[in-house]
């Protein structure tokens, strides 16, 4: 038996061997994508050479699919080319007040993360600050206090169909007052690097809960915009009203180098106010 790899340019030769049973086989190693080509010779006495089946002009084909979680691994690695990135962020947001008191928050992460790009798609860790003021009563005469933490976290993107992904987020972080618990869980829709609607909560110890609902699209390629509407205790609102503002955001990457922007638009007790960020992330 003389086989190849579909591609490759030269033959190799296997000789057949007799089973217990008394007939006979020929082995190749295991076949990867896309496949092989061979075909059986034999030698008569004058040593030319005899096909017995197929030739070499024309082999029978083998043809070996890749699983999707090949494919779609290959496809990212064709997209991508690298598989490690880091990340660093900065937004806020001024939520205002009726009483003219500092509602507000600022807030920082730094992310390593490695891309395996098969149902496990992401895994990365990273540390982040937040801090900001707000009320303590919704009165005329009422003042403000600071609350913040510093925290570390584990995260990782599970893709469970070619276009839904799981964000998962867990860690933890001190406040002034005790070491808090954090974790986020967010459900895409779509392609995180195309058109998309995300759906997400968070939760940072003391300082609150947030959920959004987020739009994502690609009409403008190599650019990336999305807008959100978010609901958000941050950070850790004492009056019962929640803040509650809209952004809008555009990304562009090119050569592995990406530059994020935000603006909001959004209040918690009284006229609405302006907020935003930066971000950059660098893939190697």
């Amino acid at each position: 038996m003389r086989w190849r790899a579909i591609g490759a340019p030269t033959w190799t030769d296997v000789a057949f061997q007799r089973s217990s049973t008394g007939s006979w086989f020929a082995r190749i190693p295991a076949a990867h994508a896309p496949g092989v080509e061979y075909y059986i010779r034999g030698v008569d006495r004058s040593g030319a050479e005899v096909a017995h089946f197929a030739s070499a002009l024309a082999p029978h084909v083998v043809r070996v699919d890749p699983e999707l979680a090949d494919r779609l691994e290959t496809l990212d690695l064709a997209r991508l080319g690298r598989r490690n990135e880091v990340s660093v962020s900065v937004i806020g947001h001024d939520f205002g007040n009726r009483y003219g008191v500092r509602d507000r928050f600022v807030r920082g992460e730094l992310i390593y993360s490695y891309r395996m790009l098969r149902t496990l798609h992401e895994v990365g860790f990273g540390f982040g600050t937040i801090g900001g003021h707000t009320p303590t009563m919704s009165t005329p005469d009422t003042t403000d206090v600071y609350r913040g933490m510093r925290y570390g976290f584990g995260q990782l993107r599970l893709r469970v169909d070619p276009s839904v992904f799981i964000d998962g987020r867990l860690g933890f972080g001190v406040t002034q007052d005790a070491f808090e618990a954090n974790g986020r869980l967010a459900l895409t829709f779509g392609k995180p690097w195309r058109s998309n609607v995300q759906v997400g909560g968070e939760y940072i110890g003391d300082l609150g809960p947030t959920g959004w609902v987020r739009l994502q699209w690609d009409s403008a390629a190599p650019v990336l915009m999305g807008a959100s509407v978010v609901r958000t205790d941050l950070p850790g609102a004492l009056i019962s009203p929640g803040g509650l503002y809209i952004a809008y955001d555009i990304a562009l990457t090119i050569q592995g180098l990406t530059l994020r922007g935000q603006v909001s638009y959004g209040a918690r007790d009284g006229s609405a106010y302006v907020g935003g960020g930066l971000g950059t992330a660098v893939a190697f």
